[in-house]
């Protein structure tokens, strides 16, 4: 799920141009997100293929994308460091 979110960090972030884009805020933002998404563990090749193909269904994708929005929406009202 990580690596899954990671990916998609930049596509939602260009939605949102006056939100800041340093490596704290993103990252950040990669864990708020990751605390409200349901976990996805793999241990094998073929264990992450599996997870991937099941990440892209439309809906699990929609909720990753507006767990990510939130997480950008909240980071973006209050940065941990100055403005």
């Amino acid at each position: 799920m990580e690596n899954f979110v990671n990916e998609r960090i930049d596509q939602v972030l260009k939605r949102f141009p006056d939100c800041c884009h340093c490596s704290r805020c993103r990252q950040d933002i990669l864990v708020l997100a990751l605390n409200h998404l349901p976990p996805r563990y793999c241990s094998s090749n073929n264990g992450e293929v599996y997870t991937r193909l099941d990440l892209y269904d439309t809906q699990q994708e929609a909720e990753i994308f507006q767990e990510i929005t939130k997480a950008v929406e909240i980071v973006s009202s209050h940065p941990r460091h100055a403005i």
